[in-house]
């Protein structure tokens, strides 16, 4: 019986310390995400018509975006282009945001 609760009061400090240490590669390194980075005019947002992400895109990536073929049509996803969140070729979307 002596055995068991040494077992257990071992696990239990050992739970104890564990919280106490930081763990970089834990919630907080997960969840904490810095801000997006905004030029004069916005950021261009596109938005996937397949995976429904919205991915900032600055204007120097469009044209990589872009090839070997891109066209717009008057529709709601109104841009044919591959998706810089799935990778995909696939109608997209664009938004501001200021």
């Amino acid at each position: 019986m002596d055995w068991d609760r040494e077992m257990i009061e071992q696990q239990l400090a050992d739970h104890t310390r564990r919280q106490r240490e930081p763990d970089p590669l834990g919630k907080q390194a997960l969840f904490s995400a810095t801000a997006p980075r905004t030029g004069p005019l916005g950021t261009l947002t596109l938005e996937c018509s397949v995976c429904k992400r919205e991915s900032p895109v600055r204007f120097r990536e469009l044209p990589r975006l872009a090839m070997p073929v891109s066209f717009t049509l008057p529709r709601r996803y109104h841009t044919f282009m591959k998706c810089p969140g799935c990778g995909r070729r696939t109608w997209l979307r664009a938004h501001w945001r200021l």
